[in-house]
């Protein structure tokens, strides 16, 4: 497994790690504040990153999924917040370009904007009550339909009100992505483009214990006014179905990227540590014993074997779309094993450190907690265990009724 292996990927990563070192230089500070980083994003703007997935035809870079997930990981060795929260918009615009199921005219709109200004997107679907939508369930926030000389036919415009929380990259979003039930009768949640303005209240609730520069803040939607062509869509609320490609392979490759570059940008900082601690009593690096070794191998061998599955799904993604649907619960393997083996490196490579680890001196605290908030983007341990074993009955039973 030889990664980058072309000359475009090559470039695509180098690009990525020369604003991660910029943006190492601040990880702490925004950290410490939990301030969103506009610098960062000044940064990536001025490099042409919005226009990463933007495909060729309308002046972006076309990245394919698995030189996303490169990006995405060389970004995060330098500060997950901002690679988590940038992830944002790579993952929409990049499954929105693979797809092409939106109105093509607001898809160039869109991409063109990305391209020449930066324009960022993201959506913002998760509500108190409702909590994530990939449970099923029908969203507070609304879209009350208004008519034309009170006609009820089509409607002229939409009304959206509503609440959303973990709306990351809200602060620097020039686009929301906004799912609400439809007052209309029909019972169907639609998605509505909302463009950021006075009718989008950000409330400055994060303040969380890792990742604490995203910028995931509660938002309020205030008699946005929208017109049709900027509803992406309409549907009936559900539940997902796991098993089932649901063209989520965008959001789940590229955040396990993050947290495999937090995980990385750990485990180098413990092996340059290990290099140049040297105790009185021992009167040598700590890099020669073999306890230490055996942490940092452990460490390594986590995260190549996250790498190695997270390329090749990844890969397998861009390479075989006629497989989509079967690699669906590849996905949710990848995203299971990413996140832990992320965490199992980081916490084996801040035992190499030692207790000052703890020290808000040194990085490692906040990889220690930065890579834990992998845990919780969907599908979380809890749902996609047990779905490996329903796989697996299903699959035997299968079996069980051709004999």
């Amino acid at each position: 497994m030889i990664y980058p292996r072309t000359e475009r990927q090559r470039h695509f990563v180098k690009l990525a790690r020369q604003l991660a070192e910029q943006f190492q230089k601040r990880a702490a500070g925004y950290d410490e504040t939990g301030q969103f980083p506009f610098e960062n994003y000044a940064d990536l703007r001025v490099a042409g990153f919005p226009a990463l997935v933007i495909p060729e035809e309308f002046g972006g870079w076309g990245a394919n999924l698995l030189e996303s997930v490169l990006v995405m990981e060389a970004l995060a060795t330098g500060d997950g917040s901002t690679a988590l929260s940038f992830t944002m918009h790579v993952q929409v615009m990049g499954s929105a370009a693979e797809a092409r199921s939106w109105p093509e005219d607001l898809f160039v709109r869109l991409c063109r904007e990305s391209v020449d200004r930066g324009a960022l997107i993201n959506a913002v679907a998760t509500e108190p009550r409702l909590g994530s939508p990939s449970r099923g369930g029908l969203p507070d926030t609304t879209a009350t339909p208004v008519y034309a000389n009170g006609a009820q036919d089509d409607p002229i415009a939409w009304i959206i009100n509503g609440h959303k929380n973990f709306a990351s990259l809200s602060p620097a979003l020039d686009y929301f992505i906004v799912p609400a039930a439809l007052e209309d009768g029909s019972g169907q949640v639609a998605r509505f483009i909302v463009p950021a303005g006075e009718y989008i209240e950000i409330e400055e609730t994060w303040n969380a214990m890792g990742m604490r520069a995203t910028g995931s803040h509660d938002i309020y939607l205030r008699d946005a006014r929208v017109t049709p062509d900027l509803m992406l869509g309409r549907s009936d609320p559900k539940a997902s179905d796991p098993t089932v490609s649901t063209g989520n392979a965008w959001f789940t490759l590229t955040v396990c990227a993050v947290y495999l570059g937090v995980a990385q940008a750990a485990l180098s900082f413990a092996a340059n540590f290990a290099h140049k601690r040297v105790p009185t009593a021992l009167g040598k690096p700590i890099a020669e014993l073999e306890s230490i070794q055996r942490l940092l191998g452990e460490a390594e061998l986590a995260l190549t074997q996250a790498r190695s599955m997270l390329y090749n799904v990844a890969n397998d993604w861009d390479m075989l779309p006629d497989c989509r649907q079967e690699l669906s619960p590849l996905l949710m393997a990848t995203k299971v094993t990413v996140t832990n083996n992320a965490i199992r490196a980081v916490d084996q490579s801040l035992r190499v450190v030692g207790g000052a680890g703890l020290s808000r001196s040194l990085p490692m605290e906040r990889y220690y907690r930065d890579v834990r908030a992998g845990l919780y983007h969907p599908m979380v341990d809890e749902q996609a265990i047990p779905m490996f074993g329903r796989i697996a009955l299903k699959r035997e039973q299968k079996v069980m009724n051709e004999e």
